[in-house]
């Protein structure tokens, strides 16, 4: 861990305090770093940027006129971040802006910058942080009904999308719970008990009519309720008996009498005739009934039409016709013991017996399932209250003993301990606390599972040893390897890489004739398994950026050029002597970041700057013209020329001189990621260079200058994993557990698991602060 104990940060407290010879240091040091505010950095705002970010204007949000003291860079460090970078990459001041500060003041400045915002003391700074109470959103809700009941359902597809916040869909501020999300919660909790329990009493005999299913063209038409067999159809119903036993099958049938005969039809079970019926009466239904035995499994009963006449030389009444109301099922008839259901038989454990009472049968069902959905073991005050749910239901409603537990289970389900991931705040004397092995339980499984803990992380929970460094390692490196990692990267790397956003993405296929969404789909998995393949074979996460290996199918291989596969299913393949490397060059991102009809270099060098870089791309000044406008106004020129010209606008200039050329080295895939050499016959230019003064020719290179960048993408990965895991916006203070990430991503040659194990030690995993008090307003 970073920090030491309590006890031991009050001694280096101590230490600093008393220590003579130290005290005028640190004076001098923050005496130093105001005369530097004073003198270098409030004069060089206020003379190149106070223009467009002062007391009459503050574009983007910026008011560089507030800045007082140095306390403000940590106070509002998104602010003064994105200040930081723009100066630091001459973005800003703009090139129109008059007069420009020399190269020496700006690097000054922004060395200034640099070091308040990220060369603090972490020994000095004790906040692991606050994240707002989670609702579970809707991935994990249906993972976490799945893995408690293991059922195969997914009720909260029918929930309000979640809101998204820091990139993320599982974001503690905005996960809110509005009334519509509510009234679905308590449908929801219905639908699942309802497949859960079979609450259905097998001490009375049931009936169930079934829907017609029809196994040729005769018997799809219908009048009214009724089925019509005009020749040898038949109209059937599959039945699932849960008990066997003795049943009664009630049929009611009419005809249209004609001919020499009463209209026939035979009851079927399956193949089988049981019995044949002659219809009595002219277009008045009849009912029929036959018992018969049957075993608890699926049956299908049918009724068949037998004897069609029809003379087409007749008057009326020359064409018999039968008409199918209804196929009803009764039973079974006396003493049967049913037959229940899987799911049913592990979640319903106990029954009442002439031995076990119905609040002791309860107790022993609902205990360990209020233990795994509330993620911890429940009081024996908080199981009695469920128990008594299922009692009053027995005794005051006289429902059956299956219907109690059904309701509790609907309770348990709408309850705040299952829908939300509550933790403990600290108390009122102590500013932060540590998780307890629950409630980091239920952390650990959330980041990586995106459901609730396993038997194997609440016994360790129960133990009180997951909170210990080497356990949670081992369960890191066990949980990574397990199937339901899948999470993470549909979870994580599909919204930090934007791979969602796929879906509403919808290339003009009259440009591009190839394009489906097959191939969409195609395209989405490629990434999605580049990204699987760096967790589950813990490689190096540069390689997210240079792998020289992807993945394939038929329809991706032919999209790519790759010859030599012939399956529908994915291969690895070697990327040597191709133009691709990593995911820069997957078409999934080529794809989402182009416009319809065309690339769009400003996206992609938005894309990279965001998603690798982790610099945020400032919002458009007001009144600068889209790029369209621009080559409306000169159709002749390239898209590179058109961009220069955008730029020559210093209100564009700013951002695009970083965002443009990063996306122009990727020129040479069109807007749907296929390779080319030339765009409307003219020769694809993919070079360019820097504000750092990099100069590249291609892709691969423009990948190489991003490499060497690699920090600045290790951190942001680990910054985009640390939000995900802990459920909310980083804030100054988190600088420090992403530098531990950093210090064990290089001991570690830069794996994959050492991101997730430096989070998972980390203190904003482990500990919860107390909450700032607001001072009270009259």
């Amino acid at each position: 861990m970073r920090r030491g104990s309590p006890f031991l940060n009050s001694v280096l407290l101590l230490i600093i305090v008393s220590a003579s010879r130290f005290v005028p240091a640190m004076g001098d040091e923050s005496a130093a770093r105001a005369r530097t505010l004073k003198q270098a950095v409030i004069p060089f705002l206020k003379k190149h940027c106070a223009d467009c970010h002062g007391a009459d204007s503050q574009e983007a949000g910026i008011a560089v006129h507030k800045l007082l003291s140095v306390e403000q860079f940590l106070e509002e460090r998104r602010i003064w971040e994105r200040v930081h970078r723009m100066i630091q990459v001459g973005a800003m001041p703009p090139s129109d802006h008059e007069p420009q500060p020399t190269e020496a003041q700006r690097a000054e400045v922004a060395a200034w910058m640099y070091e308040e915002l990220y060369n603090f003391d972490c020994e000095l700074i004790d906040n692991p942080g606050r994240s707002t109470v989670q609702r579970l959103n809707r991935t994990e809700y249906n993972n976490t009904i799945q893995d408690l009941f293991g059922i195969d359902i997914t009720p909260a597809d029918k929930f309000p999308a979640d809101d998204v916040g820091e990139g993320f869909d599982n974001i503690g501020d905005v996960l809110t719970l509005p009334p519509l999300l509510m009234e679905k919660y308590l449908a929801a909790a219905e639908e699942v008990a309802a497949a859960v329990v079979d609450t259905r009493d097998y001490s009375k005999p049931l009936s169930v009519t079934g829907d017609f299913r029809s196994g040729d063209e005769d018997g799809k038409r219908s009048i009214g309720r009724f089925r019509v067999l005009a020749s040898r159809g038949e109209v059937a119903h599959e039945f699932d008996v849960t008990a066997t036993g003795e049943y009664e099958v009630i049929v009611l049938v009419g005809a249209d009498q004609a001919g020499p005969e009463k209209a026939k039809f035979a009851l079927k079970l399956g193949d089988r005739s049981l019995q044949e019926f002659d219809v009595q009466k002219n277009r008045r239904p009849e009912e029929f009934r036959h018992k018969l035995k049957l075993d608890a499994a699926r049956q299908t009963l049918a009724v068949a039409f037998l004897n069609d006449f029809y003379d087409p030389k007749g008057k009326d009444g020359t064409d018999r016709n039968l008409y199918v109301g209804s196929i009803t099922l009764h039973g079974p008839l006396g003493k049967n013991i049913p037959k229940r259901s899987d799911v049913h038989n592990r979640v319903v454990t106990a029954v009442p017996t002439k031995g076990v009472n119905v609040p002791d049968a309860a107790a022993r069902v609902l205990r360990p399932l209020l233990n795994r959905a509330f993620r911890r073991d429940v009081t024996e005050e908080k199981l009695q209250r469920y128990v008594g749910l299922v009692s009053s239901a027995v005794t005051d409603n006289g429902d059956s003993y299956e219907a109690g537990i059904s309701l509790a289970i609907q309770a348990m389900l709408v309850a705040p301990e299952f829908l939300f991931r509550l933790e403990q705040d600290p108390a009122h004397n102590e500013s932060e606390r540590s998780l307890d092995d629950f409630e980091i339980a239920t952390r650990l499984s959330y980041f990586l599972w995106s459901s609730m803990p396993d038997d194997t992380l609440l016994q360790l929970a129960r133990e009180k040893t997951l909170h210990r460094p080497d356990v949670l390692r081992e369960q890191v490196s066990r949980m990574l390897q397990h199937d339901k990692a899948e999470a993470l990267v549909q979870n994580f790397a599909a919204q930090w890489l934007n791979l969602r956003n796929l879906d509403d993405v919808s290339p003009n296929t009259d440009v591009f004739k190839s394009f489906d969404d097959d191939l969409k789909r195609d395209m989405r998995r490629e990434t999605e398994l580049l990204f699987r393949t760096v967790m589950k074979e813990d490689r190096s996460v540069e390689e997210l950026l240079s792998a020289d290996f992807t993945y394939v199918n038929e329809r991706l291989a032919r999209h790519y050029g790759i010859a030599g596969i012939t399956s529908d299913q994915f291969e690895r393949v070697s990327l040597a002597g191709t133009n691709r490397s990593g995911v820069l060059t997957h078409a999934s991102i080529l794809t989402l970041t182009s416009n319809p009809g065309r690339t769009s270099p400003v996206k992609r060098g938005k894309w990279i700057m965001e998603n690798i870089f982790g610099e945020t791309a400032p919002p458009p000044p007001p009144g600068v013209p889209e790029l369209e406008a621009t080559a409306k106004v000169s159709p002749d020129l390239s898209l590179r020329e058109q961009l220069a010209k955008h730029r020559e606008d210093p209100g564009c200039a700013s951002c695009h001189k970083v965002m443009d050329p990063l996306g122009l080295g990727l020129e040479n895939f069109n807007a749907i990621g296929q390779w080319r050499d030339t765009d409307d016959g003219r020769k694809i230019d993919a070079s360019g260079s820097l504000p750092s003064g990099e100069t590249f020719d291609g892709p691969l290179q423009l990948i190489e200058i991003v490499r060497n960048r690699r920090e600045k993408f290790f951190r942001t990965l680990s910054g985009k994993m640390l939000t995900y895991a802990i459920g909310r916006g980083l804030e100054y203070y988190d600088k420090c557990t992403i530098d531990e990430c950093m210090m064990l991503l290089e001991s570690r040659d830069h794996r994959f698991s050492a991101i997730v194990e430096g989070i998972v030690l980390s203190d904003p995993f482990l500990k919860r602060s107390r909450p700032v008090e607001k001072p009270n307003t009259p």
